[in-house]
């Protein structure tokens, strides 16, 4: 066959240039159109439409591939996009409505247990209803089931990778009204695990940060943390934990710690002005904490690694961040963590040898008596620094500290063991490797207690704060429910923990509360803290259990008081006053620990109220055994919460509505929400 020439087609049966010029410059048809409906030329160049009706199989076929090929990858592609919309949409449809207002965003991947736990464990300490979410559950939500979230809480540690489809979500979710919480390094690195350049949500945060490219490893600052006063009390912290900044310029205060020179943290280094509210700063002005607002919503960014402080002994940044978001930011019911809802202390006494006994006598002259109950620990051996000393209390055979440990325990006191039967013998050698050695120093002291008091130990302290892990293994196995703990500092009650394994049904641990690096009197006396200094810190903590509702424990040894007593009786008459008065209240650890195990039973969960607008909540809860004593705190409003079932009373307190269980195992009631704290109806508009 020759080559076709210049101004000649070669035709070919079927082939493209034979079908243009059969089509004499059909170019201005769309073919994909054409194909679709089924309309153009066959391959034989007559006209599909007039072959009246007789199409062969084989005019089919000439006629699908006669369609370019990119139309075919056009027409699989809307398929592929049609059967996947379908797909969310089902999927949409199958999830259910979120049953809590906060949702921990957690990967599709599943991240480390302990985690999670941590955040679990510190909502339920809380009293924060908080559910957990994956990525592609958020993604796959319609519009107003995400709406139902108030706040979305974005975690350190377990959340680094975000791809772009939950990046565009939560910039939506935040622009029509929901509040989002990144914290620290979240959102911070590619899917294969390496920095990004800036972090997927920076945008939202407002500030520059991870700048690691620029300072490598020098990103991740160690140094103090600033607190202007307004935001320690809004944050729920301890009075003591932070102490003046002797800067001598502003009214910044510093965290401080208990045992160690000073409080550092480590926060990534931040860069530009945060357009926002600084809540947390350090002394250079990095930004670790602050809160703003974007398009109708909120963000709060959070520069520490609160996930792996509460994991190592420091858990209180993660519970106050989290107490702030529930209650200042979003405004949402809280589960009080005491019974009743009425806040109160933990008054520890650890009565170390036979030389602190005399003092218990001044205890009682100074009116300690008239009060109560407390939980009063005691070391009971013969010897204190070495084997054989006897300067120990020997309470086998030492009548007048028999009579006080009968006298308390009669008073309803609650009776626990110091340490290991030799104070400082006990507390200078154990560690975390020889439990089985010291195991029988535990038992000693404990059988010592109990044959006088006739009644299980369920409390103990640690002498000199030395707890290895062991010890609390031992306790748990020999029906211990709580101990005084100096990790914590300064929060409430709580499952401590650094391995998570077995968590559950271990004691309660009651961290101390310190005025900066000083706890008990004797501390006070060594560094000679003014009697008014001391005063001032000790009606301070009073003032907060009340106003906040929690119960914090303060410790001392029986000897330090004498250098105090006159902060003694202000402090007494303080706490007679607030008692009368029904907003204070004096706990045992055991007495909490009991109330909190049957608490951490109540499953409640908070949703729009049916049949009303969106300003109203309702709230339901359940307890297999009972509700009794359990209180819920929602935010004040002009309109009193309705009970719709169960068992309860309400009452307006100057800043909140309580509403308490009196019995049952199911409660629910409903309550309003004012119209700017109602997030569901800022994203309807």
């Amino acid at each position: 066959m020759g080559r076709a020439g210049p101004g000649r087609v070669k035709r070919r049966p079927g082939g493209r240039r034979a079908r243009l010029v059969a089509e004499g410059g059909a170019r201005a048809r769309n073919p994909a159109l054409e194909c679709a409906r089924g309309g153009g030329f066959s391959r034989t160049g007559a006209p599909s439409g007039h072959n009246g009706g007789a199409r062969t199989k084989v005019g089919k076929m000439n006629k699908i591939r006669s369609c370019p090929r990119w139309v075919f990858i056009i027409l699989l592609l809307g398929l592929i996009l049609a059967a996947s919309a379908i797909w969310h949409s089902l999927r949409a449809k199958q999830t259910p409505p979120p049953q809590a207002f906060i949702a921990l965003l957690l990967p599709d991947k599943p991240a480390s247990g302990k985690y999670s736990l941590a955040w679990q464990d510190a909502a339920s300490e809380g009293g924060v209803a908080m559910m957990q979410i994956t990525a592609s559950q958020l993604v796959d939500m319609e519009p107003e089931q995400r709406a139902r979230l108030r706040g979305i809480i974005l975690p350190d540690t377990i959340h680094r990778y975000v791809d772009a489809a939950l990046t565009g979500v939560l910039e939506e979710y935040v622009q029509a009204g929901g509040a989002l919480w990144i914290n620290y390094d979240a959102a911070s690195e590619n899917a294969g695990g390496r920095f990004l350049d800036k972090p997927a949500l920076s945008r939202l945060v407002g500030v520059d940060y991870l700048l690691y490219r620029e300072l490598g490893k020098q990103m991740v600052r160690r140094d103090l943390m600033l607190m202007p006063p307004s935001a320690v009390a809004e944050l729920g912290i301890t009075p003591g934990r932070f102490q003046p900044y002797p800067d001598g310029k502003s009214a910044l205060l510093q965290a401080s710690t208990y045992g160690y020179d000073q409080a550092a943290f480590s926060y990534l280094a931040t860069r530009g002005s945060f357009p926002g509210r600084v809540l947390a700063q350090g002394p250079d002005g990095t930004l670790i904490a602050g809160v703003r607002d974007y398009g109708r919503g909120k963000v709060l960014f959070v520069n520490l690694p609160v996930t792996f402080l509460k994991i190592r002994t420091d858990g209180l940044w993660l519970q106050s961040y989290l107490h702030f978001f529930n209650s200042q930011v979003l405004h949402l019911p809280q589960l009080a963590s005491v019974p009743d809802g009425v806040g109160g202390l933990v008054m520890n006494w650890h009565v170390d040898d036979a030389n602190a006994i005399p003092y218990l006598d001044l205890l009682k002259k100074l009116g300690f008596l008239e009060q109560g109950p407390y939980s009063v620990h005691f070391t009971t051996g013969p010897d204190t620094n070495q084997p054989g000393d006897h300067r120990g209390m020997d309470l086998a055979h030492n009548p007048k500290a028999q009579d006080w440990v009968r006298r308390l325990s009669e008073r309803g006191y609650e009776i626990g063991a110091h340490g290991g039967w030799a104070h400082n013998y006990f507390a200078f050698n154990i560690n975390e490797h020889n439990g089985k050695r010291w195991e029988p120093y535990l038992a000693n002291n404990k059988k010592d207690l109990e044959k006088l008091t006739q009644q299980p130990l369920t409390e103990y302290s640690a002498p000199n704060g030395h707890h290895p892990d062991w010890v609390t293994t031992w306790l748990r196995q020999h029906g211990v429910l709580a101990y005084y703990y100096v990790g914590d500092l300064s929060m409430g009650p709580t499952r401590a923990y650094i391995d998570p394994a077995n968590m559950h049904g271990r004691p309660w641990a009651f961290p101390v509360s310190a005025n900066g690096g000083i706890a008990s009197f004797e501390e006070a006396v060594r560094n000679k803290l003014p009697s008014a200094q001391m005063t001032l810190w000790l009606q301070d903590m009073t003032r907060f259990a009340v106003q906040q509702r929690v119960a914090r424990l303060v410790y001392f040894h029986p000897p330090g008081v004498y250098f105090y007593q006159q902060t003694v009786r202000e402090w007494l008459a303080q706490t007679r006053t607030l008692g009368k008065q029904g907003v204070f209240h004096w706990y045992t650890m055991t007495e909490l620990s009991r109330f909190l195990s049957q608490r951490e039973l109540t499953q409640w969960q908070a949703a729009p109220a049916e049949g009303r607008d969106a300003s109203w909540i309702s709230i339901s809860a359940h307890n297999p055994k009972t509700l009794a004593r359990q209180s819920w705190l929602l935010p004040k409003t002009p309109t009193p919460p309705m009970l719709r079932s169960g068992q309860a009373d309400i009452e307006a307190l100057p800043d909140a509505w309580r509403i308490t269980a009196r019995s049952g195992q199911d409660l629910r009631f409903e309550y309003v929400q004012t119209a700017s704290n109602t997030l569901e109806s800022s994203h309807a508009q």
